[in-house]
């Protein structure tokens, strides 16, 4: 290994440079051996048993690095806001390609074999290699995965791979686990943050606007477990294949067979059909989400039960009367900054999920069902239809929608056949599974024609009836047993209130004084070089003390979580650079814009501060009465 590698190496990636050495100790078999081209350059060939293959062209391996290059350059376009992963780094002649003609773009070394990667550092230079942000070898299994969920510090940039062409053959097990992982990670990542996105405000503004029915409605996880514990739930979603079982829930209902938990548009087919059922549950943050219960409302339907989640559209709780029940979303930060139980007993929540059946699955395991049963969950398209009868708002057919989707997948069914879904389905029935598997959870699945889920068992809906549902266990007044079966601390959420008011007085002086020192230190980029350290090092410890705030932690941060996360994965990279100019210069335009952001939200702080004020008042009023 070159000295200056062994240097890099144990300054920046020590574990690596102590998993090289061992190899070298360790490995007597070799598969990769260094020879010379035709033209005298450095090459590397792989032999085994069954193959005998060359990293780099026998003849001219920088001719061909350069044609490498040339072919990405046609299907990408480079820039610095873009960040390279070279896949398979052999001896380098790629990279040093791209460095002459990119010398501005980043890039990560990736190399799934320890061997090939201690003959690159016994003859390539790492200290000549500019804008390296991350090495990474394949030293063991969870490796790959590792760097996936670090990634997300390049997240900002259009990433491109760039692969050694031969290492398809060379590696073609690791190799596809790459590609097909990362295609998975972006795909996740980019649906993630795009969720982020579009709900960031509705999460909090929604959670300020519901927290007095929260105060005034029962909090469904909290009441009594003995009302459903060991029962059975029939948690019915809009599936097309809702429309095979009508018959069959309402015999169940009729009978008193089990628990029926409509979720999401589902309660519009089963009120066409004349089948109320037991509770209906809802948590999307949008404000299309009152177009679900239009249909209940125009009826004037006000004896099913709602369960909401916390965080839900606002305009939802607003509109219906019916009695309502509560459950705390992982995205309300403001209930779990104000509330707490009188008995000091921990606070549950439900996660944020891609659908609300995953939710109802993760509640109904918490009320101790002992078996749940799942109607209509088809996660996959059937026919020409993608939800059930009596749901107008949807168009019938999904013809057209199928044509343009990009992300068609195929999966198998309930009865092992192909089946046609898309990454958005594939997401819910996935964490469908991870709960199933985390919860221990007994599912049955009756929906004809569903994608198949992981951890539970197809039995068409009537023979469930007539194995499983033979008895009575409905009395019908459980909902109203629920009530007012537990206490939030009063005097907690008094305490906790005047914290955040104090806290954002703190939190609108500390943005003040942020802008200034972000001005003094664009003037000192641009005029005074010298001070660039002083008030680097002030506006980090004002930005820390932001960073500390309970009301940018519980109501600013997270409703600009997107720039935030791009602001700290910026401040990360920033970090490694030497020169304090070149760190201020890196974190000076980020920084003032996400700030800048910060302060355009003024006027929704006061507003938030406001309801909440009057809220908190009054139900602590009320219970002083």
């Amino acid at each position: 290994m070159l000295a200056d590698n062994i240097v890099f190496l144990r300054n920046n990636y020590p574990s690596l440079y102590e998993v090289l050495n061992h190899w070298k100790e360790d490995n007597k078999e070799k598969f990769f051996i260094v020879e010379e081209s035709k033209n005298n350059n450095k090459i590397i060939r792989f032999s085994n048993e069954e193959k005998n293959l060359y990293l780099h062209s026998k003849y001219d391996p920088k001719r061909e690095a350069e044609a490498i290059i040339d072919k990405t350059t046609e299907n990408e376009e480079i820039d610095e806001n873009t960040h390279v992963i070279f896949y398979g780094i052999g001896l380098g002649y790629h990279i040093e390609a791209f460095i002459n003609r990119f010398p501005q773009t980043s890039f990560t070394l990736y190399e799934p074999s320890v061997e090939v990667f201690n003959h690159f550092l016994d003859h390539v230079n790492l200290k000549k290699m500019k804008n390296i942000k991350d090495i990474i070898c394949e030293y063991h299994v969870d490796v790959m995965t590792d760097y996936f969920s670090n990634i997300v510090r390049h997240i900002d940039k259009r990433t491109v791979i760039i692969d050694l062409p031969v290492y398809s053959n060379v590696f073609p097990t690791q190799y596809d686990q790459f590609m097909m992982g990362f295609k998975k990670f972006i795909q996740n990542t980019r649906s993630s943050i795009n969720v982020d996105y579009a709900f960031k405000k509705r999460w909090i503004t929604n959670s300020v606007d519901n927290f007095k029915e929260v105060l005034h409605s029962p909090n469904i996880m909290e009441c009594s477990d003995d009302v459903f514990k060991g029962k059975t739930a029939i948690l019915v979603s809009a599936g097309p294949s809702l429309d095979f079982e009508i018959e069959n829930l309402r015999q169940i209902k009729e009978n008193r067979l089990a628990f029926i938990f409509s979720v999401g548009s589902a309660i519009n087919t089963l009120i066409s059909n004349d089948i109320f059922p037991d509770a209906m549950c809802t948590y999307d943050p949008s404000e299309k989400n009152q177009i679900v219960f239009k249909k209940v409302n125009e009826m004037e339907i006000a004896s099913i039960p709602m369960i909401f989640g916390s965080s839900v559209g606002h305009e939802v709780l607003q509109q219906y009367h019916g009695p309502k029940f509560h459950m705390i979303t992982s995205q309300d930060n403001v209930s779990s900054f104000l509330l707490k139980l009188e008995d000091e007993k921990e606070l549950r929540t439900v996660n944020d999920a891609p659908s609300i059946a995953v939710v109802a699955l993760e509640l109904l395991n918490k009320l101790q069902f002992s078996q749940i049963i799942l109607v209509g969950q088809n996660l996959a398209y059937s026919g020409v239809k993608q939800y059930a009868g009596g749901i107008d708002y949807y168009k019938d057919g999904i013809a057209e929608q199928i044509k343009d989707e990009k992300d068609l997948l195929k999966t198998i069914d309930v009865l092992g056949e192909a089946v046609v879904t898309t990454d958005s389905f594939n997401r819910m029935r996935n964490q469908m599974e991870a709960y199933i598997k985390m919860y221990n959870i007994s599912v049955i699945n009756t929906t004809k024609n569903g994608a198949h889920i992981e951890g539970s068992t197809f039995i068409p809906l009537e023979t469930v009836i007539k194995n499983n549902l033979k008895a009575k266990i409905v009395i019908g007044d459980e909902f109203e047993k629920l009530k007012n079966t537990y206490q939030y601390d009063h005097t907690y959420l008094e305490a906790q209130f005047n914290q955040l008011q104090e806290k954002f007085e703190i939190y609108k002086k500390l943005l003040t004084d942020i802008r200034k020192q972000l001005k003094k230190l664009e003037e000192a980029i641009n005029n005074n070089i010298k001070q660039i350290s002083t008030i680097h090092k002030k506006l980090d410890g004002l930005i820390e003390k932001m960073e500390e705030n309970e009301y940018f932690i519980t109501i600013e941060m997270p409703l600009n979580r997107v720039e935030y996360q791009l602001l700290v994965n910026t401040a990360q990279r920033v970090r490694l650079e030497k020169s304090a100019l070149s760190k201020a210069q890196g974190v000076l335009k980020p920084t003032v814009t996400f700030f800048n952001l910060l302060y355009l939200d003024s006027d929704l702080n006061q507003t938030i501060m406001t309801v909440l004020t009057s809220t908190v008042n009054n139900y602590l009023n009320e219970s002083r009465r």
